[in-house]
């Protein structure tokens, strides 16, 4: 198993205040890891770390087999093109000069790479117009700044809420070039959304993190299994029937709402029926559905029971 990242127990501080607490990671080679949290979670504050731009209080990663403390992080990192919270690109030049001035800050002298690369993003129209970035639509821009990214022939790729404020055309435009990039180069991908349906068609595995803390990662294969079905009873005592069911049950299956409990995955339903009426409880309703993203999230981070 070749591994691009891990961390072991990361940890940032902020004047007393953990924005990350003990966070293990995992992304394989070939990944597209979908981050996912809330505001504040930490996902930024993560990729800032792998990218260098902080440190970290407590804890430790490896990019690509080297240590965050060892001498050669510094060359693993140029095996990494990153884009933190909107497209370092400047506004005030072209496409192509963009790219020129970024060649010039890695050292590269190959006009035909970055043709290349405007092609690879769709922006190859642009490489001879002269039309300052400031006038691109916001789709435009992120595509840029991915290609600002591949320039230097990445390996990992790490995307920070790149489908924020775009477009459904440009959402779509996003997506297509992330498969693309993974299927035809094979780069591996780190990309931090809050937008779970869009995440959902790209991602081979998740990392769901809340309040500093990673509260899961599971794979794109293994939450398909867990999004299956999920079923909720209403009962006249719903507290008590989450009492019982979580007895037996692993917590994180259910979820305790105001009118009933939600369980998640394939239950029979005989043996939910005989749980609520051996409590002599009445049941008032019975609703089985097909999960989905955001119901694993919620269950997770969002019921009363699960945060």
């Amino acid at each position: 198993m070749s591994y691009v990242l891990r961390t072991f127990g990361l940890s940032k501080c902020y004047k007393g205040t953990w924005a990350l607490s003990k966070v293990d990671m995992n992304i394989e080679k070939g990944d597209i890891y979908g981050f996912v949290g809330e505001n504040g979670s930490g996902k930024t504050t993560i990729i800032r770390l792998i990218t260098g731009l902080i440190s970290p209080n407590e804890g430790s990663f490896e990019l690509f087999g080297a240590d965050n403390n060892s001498p050669s992080i510094y060359d693993a990192r140029r095996r990494v093109g990153a884009i933190v919270e909107s497209p370092s690109i400047y506004l005030n030049m072209s496409a192509r000069d963009n790219l020129k001035m970024q060649c010039d800050i890695l050292g590269i002298n190959d006009e035909e790479k970055i043709k290349r690369v405007l092609f690879e993003v769709g922006l190859f129209d642009m490489y001879a117009n002269k039309k300052n970035a400031s006038n691109f639509s916001l789709g435009m821009r992120q595509r840029l700044g991915i290609a600002m990214a591949l320039i230097g022939e990445p390996e990992f790729i790490i995307l920070d809420e790149p489908m924020n404020g775009l477009d459904p055309a440009g959402i779509v435009e996003i997506r297509e070039l992330i498969l693309r990039l993974n299927k035809d180069k094979g780069i591996t991908f780190l990309i931090s959304s809050h937008i779970l349906t869009e995440l959902a068609l790209v991602a081979t595995k998740y990392g769901i993190i809340s309040k500093g803390k990673m509260v899961v990662e599971i794979s794109a294969k293994d939450l398909a299994e867990q999004c299956r079905q999920s079923t909720y009873l209403e009962v006249d005592n719903p507290i008590k029937l989450f009492e019982t069911l979580v007895q037996t049950m692993d917590e994180k299956n259910l979820v305790l709402e105001p009118k009933g409990v939600k369980v998640y995955g394939n239950i029979h339903l005989n043996w939910l029926f005989a749980k609520a009426l051996d409590l002599g409880l009445e049941i008032q309703n019975v609703v089985t559905t097909k999960g989905s993203i955001e119901d694993y999230y919620l269950s997770h981070v969002g019921g009363n029971h699960n945060a």
